[in-house]
């Protein structure tokens, strides 16, 4: 097959742990609800589950408090930076930007504390923030395998992941 070949560039990190200053070094409590996003914080575990937070929600015992998403989200505290462009991207938008809303609603299944927190159209580029490095590298590879183009992923010291990709 002749033409162009997509390429993909990854820098990797040298950090051996994640230290997320959002997430309490104990867990909040037994119990805990987002008042905000209704995610549950259960045996040392956050999880959307909303039969559990109308069951518990209102518990005596149940504190009350704001994820670390939501918190993140408040404090516009982001780990993951995603930057699209291109001229592909002007007539494709909405297939990408599905796509990526698909990929969240996946992550947010397995640990709803991966979340975007803002996606800004400037016309020529959108520009995604997210909460978590991890989902901001899926959401270029995904966008990657489905549309091709060249996907750059780079990370931080500090755990920031910054996600270039465009067509």
């Amino acid at each position: 097959m002749k033409g162009k070949k997509a390429s993909v560039k990854v820098t990797k990190k040298g950090i051996d742990t994640y230290k997320d200053p959002y997430l309490p070094k104990e867990g909040p409590h037994d119990m805990a609800a987002c008042k905000r996003c209704h995610a549950v914080y259960h045996n040392k575990r956050w999880s959307l589950d909303e039969t559990l937070y109308k069951k518990k929600g209102n518990h005596k015992k149940t504190l009350v408090v704001l994820c670390p998403a939501c918190q993140k989200i408040r404090d516009k505290y982001a780990e993951g930076f995603v930057t699209l462009k291109g001229d592909y991207l002007k007539e494709h938008k909405q297939d990408i930007l599905n796509l990526i809303k698909n990929e969240e609603e996946r992550a947010m299944g397995y640990n709803p504390l991966e979340r975007i927190s803002e996606i800004k159209d400037n016309g020529r580029s959108v520009n995604i923030t997210t909460t978590h490095e991890k989902l901001a590298q899926r959401i270029g590879k995904k966008i990657h395998s489905a549309f091709k183009g060249n996907l750059e992923i780079k990370w931080t010291e500090d755990r920031v992941t910054r996600v270039v990709w465009s067509r």
